[in-house]
């Protein structure tokens, strides 16, 4: 989806004040949200030092700007420049959020809040249960409130040096009035393993441990550990699915990351800045536009023959991505062939397992160029998950073409028999409208060579980052 606001003179600002602010992704958030729901007003970020920090909040008053968010490292030095600070925003410690009132602007921490719309959307619920907190920084800080708040039975916050986490608990406790959190070393972490191995947890990793590019770094790598995670929540989005999150799964938890926590604060910001409730529907399609942005995987469709193989093999090299074939993917799994699969169970089952997979890669894969089979995208499911996945590149290749390179190719299923000339021309004027309806763009590859096809689509991507 295009953004197509319109800057006249009834244009409101929103803005970030931060330190870096070169890889937000808040003016995608907001920016998107003006546009969808047709609200004149842009988002930009706002490269603020620590020496001009108040400077700049009297500014953005002074400017008429409608409301701000902060960012690292102004979320607690921004404080003694506003006229008020919200409940939770003062008991966490930190302000992310500034709304405009009269006399200047009010701070809230929309993280907190966010981080529970997303435990709501995925159905997990910390009323009376175990919870486990790696790290004590500030992400940490706003995750302690939150299940303190949410009526979770137990608490603990581990860190590797042990006063910090003190320090959160002794304030989490007492804000709250009852002994609910308590401080270990994360070394100790054996001690809960020795509980009734009934009782499971509910674990937030929130440190910056398995960010991007140290992919494979994990707090705790002991499988034991794993054993006893109910649910694992990481609130670090890039990479898609951490270390922590495969060990998770691996232990048979549900495992999610931070990146609806990241919607969800930008949406709530946006609703006390406008005094609106923003619907489901909206908050997914800025969801889709954060997924296409973070992953940036590549999907290749077309019919049979376009060179969906050689073509991803070649672009992956290019982008330094992974490469996965669906159809091999199935294969790998089933142990045994696509062709072997329409005979034994026919084309409608084979269908459904193309969904099932879908839906499975769609809740881990980045970074990845997708080569898909030929029918994949005739069911809408399926489109609908390739979109959420990454951007659709259509490989559009000519019926003469297909019938060329396939010539005695005894593995094509829906190509057997007689008349395969007639049988092409058939599925491709079929499967031809759906493949451009689904298509972020259309590249002709028949005649063109590998390099210039990889070059187009790279050229692509990489303008879109």
């Amino acid at each position: 989806m295009e953004i197509h606001m319109e800057i006249n003179g009834k244009t409101r600002l929103l803005g970030l004040l931060g330190d870096p602010v070169q890889h937000t992704m808040s003016p995608l958030i907001h920016n998107t949200l003006s546009d969808i729901l047709e609200i004149n007003e842009v988002y930009v970020p706002f490269h603020t030092h620590k020496e001009g920090l108040a400077d700049a909040v009297k500014g953005a008053f002074e400017l008429n700007i409608l409301g701000m968010n902060a960012t690292v490292p102004h979320k607690n030095e921004i404080k003694a420049s506003l006229v008020d600070i919200d409940e939770g925003a003062a008991a966490i410690g930190a302000v992310n959020t500034l709304v405009r009132t009269a006399n200047g602007y009010k701070g809230y921490n929309t993280d907190m809040m966010g981080l529970s719309r997303e435990l709501e959307s995925y159905g997990v619920k910390l009323d009376g249960k175990r919870v486990i907190i790696l790290g004590a920084g500030g992400a940490a800080r706003a995750v302690a409130y939150m299940c303190m708040n949410k009526g979770a039975d137990k608490v603990y916050i581990l860190n590797r040096t042990i006063e910090k986490a003190q320090t959160i608990a002794e304030d989490m406790n007492g804000h709250f009035c009852r002994e609910t959190m308590t401080a270990m070393r994360l070394g100790d972490y054996g001690q809960l393993l020795q509980e009734n191995v009934d009782n499971k947890f509910v674990v937030f990793q929130s440190t910056s441990i398995g960010l991007a590019p140290k992919n494979e770094a994990v707090v705790i790598d002991d499988p034991h550990f794993y054993d006893r995670v109910s649910v694992g929540i990481d609130l670090i989005y890039n990479p898609f699915e951490t270390k922590f999150m495969k060990l998770c799964r691996q232990a048979g938890a549900l495992a999610y990351n931070g990146l609806r926590m990241l919607l969800y604060q930008g949406i709530i910001a946006y609703e006390l800045w406008n005094d609106i409730s923003i619907s489901e529907d909206v908050a997914d399609i800025v969801y889709d536009r954060l997924l296409q942005s973070i992953r940036e995987n590549v999907i290749l469709i077309g019919f049979m023959g376009c060179g969906k193989t050689t073509v991803g093999e070649a672009l992956a090299r290019k982008l330094n991505f992974d490469l996965l074939d669906v159809d091999s993917y199935i294969e790998d799994k089933a142990g045994c062939s696509i062709k072997q699969i329409f005979a034994d169970k026919g084309e409608e089952y084979f269908r459904q397992l193309e969904t099932d997979t879908l839906k499975e890669l769609n809740s881990r894969l980045s970074h990845t160029v997708i080569s898909t089979g030929g029918g994949l995208p005739m069911r809408q499911a399926n489109v609908d998950e390739l979109r959420r996945m990454g951007r659709i590149i259509y490989l559009d290749v000519k019926p003469e073409e297909v019938v060329r390179r396939l010539a005695g190719d005894t593995t094509r299923p829906l190509l057997q028999g007689e008349n395969v000339d007639q049988r092409v021309r058939e599925l491709m004027e079929q499967r031809g409208p759906v493949y451009e309806a689904a298509a972020d763009i259309i590249v002709p590859v028949t005649g063109i060579e590998i390099d210039e096809i990889v070059q187009e689509i790279s050229s692509y991507i990489e303008g879109g980052r």
